[in-house]
């Protein structure tokens, strides 16, 4: 039996646990959440958390929203780093790995049960097979758990950041609309909280669909993504109906492309509060036609699963898996 520590840093929120870990296992000993912006540092937060945890792990993985190198995680929402050797010095736990969050939660995805798991879309998965996993939230992330033949290696991406795709008219004029107010039109800024907000904004601003004025009260009460999500589905309001209606759309594409890079016969995994949200519109024929609507590959699409992981802490447990293994 061992202590090891976990923690799944995002740039508004910040959750750290303590497990033990006995006979391929873990307990939760303590968690604690944090808001991220409220400390001047990683290192502040870590200690304030390791002040009340009152524990000495012997190992401890991190799993945040940002590219890493040697062990070194640049974060992408903030001006922070978080480096192993660092942790190492400061708190004295003696074996300290980080992660980009989304390698985290493939880790997190071996560990989970069945009924973490809620399938949107039909298919088999195929044992001994890579998998795809990928979710909206503030960003987009994404991450392939490759087979090798013999084990699973995950392989860390930055694909949230390719370019958004246009299929049709009225989406070349919403790729022209994201790229005057961003700057830039990436999968991520139509497939995230934002990228909702963000195809919202284009439907009522270019007159594809009139805004109501309760709507436009409830975004002063409310952050936007969750009020149009909320809306579409009690479905009370048609602007917010479609603009959700969109993002499935746009996500769905993003899915098989990820599945058809990855050749993800053993699944696709959404995650994130957005998939969570929006689980049973995405579980949806708008979704499925968008995943599967790849020419040639269609086929090999049909027989893919895609599941929305409910597990919050997917990337805590994934954390959790990989420091039990070092």
């Amino acid at each position: 039996m061992s202590l090891i520590l976990a923690g799944r840093i995002g740039g508004s929120k910040t959750k750290f646990a303590v497990f033990n870990y006995a006979n391929g296992s873990f307990k939760r000993m303590i968690a604690e959440e944090y808001s991220t912006p409220r400390f001047k540092s990683f290192y502040t937060m870590l200690k304030n958390f390791l002040a009340v945890a009152k524990a000495t792990p012997k190992a401890a993985c991190f799993v945040a929203a940002g590219p890493c190198h040697d062990n070194v995680c640049k974060m992408t929402n903030l001006p922070w780093s978080i480096d192993a050797a660092k942790i190492n010095k400061l708190f004295g736990i003696k074996k300290v790995t980080v992660l980009n969050d989304y390698e985290g939660i493939a880790f997190g995805i071996e560990v989970l049960k069945k009924s973490d798991l809620k399938q949107i879309k039909p298919g088999k998965p195929v044992k001994f097979s890579s998998k795809a996993v990928l979710g909206a939230s503030t960003g987009l992330g994404e991450s392939i758990i490759a087979w090798l033949g013999h084990d699973d290696f995950v392989l860390p991406s930055e694909g949230g950041h390719v370019d958004f795709a246009a299929r049709n008219e009225l989406e070349w004029e919403l790729k022209k609309f994201v790229k005057r107010k961003s700057g830039r039109a990436d999968v991520e800024t139509v497939v995230s909280k934002k990228g909702l907000y963000r195809i919202y904004q284009f439907l009522t601003q270019t007159g594809h669909v009139k805004e109501s004025d309760r709507v436009k009260k409830l975004f002063k009460k409310k952050d936007p993504y969750l009020v149009i999500a909320d809306e579409a589905l009690k479905g009370k309001d048609s602007a917010c109906k479609k603009a959700v209606d969109m993002f499935t759309s746009f996500y769905a594409s993003e899915a098989g492309n990820l599945a058809l890079t990855a050749k993800a016969n053993g699944g696709v995994f959404l995650v994130g509060s957005l998939s969570r949200l929006l689980a049973r519109k995405l579980k949806s024929q708008v979704f499925k036609k968008s995943f599967e609507d790849k020419s040639k590959m269609a086929p090999l699409l049909r027989k893919i699963p895609v599941y929305v992981v409910m597990n919050e802490d997917v990337a805590l447990l994934g954390a959790a898996n990989l420091a039990s293994k070092l």
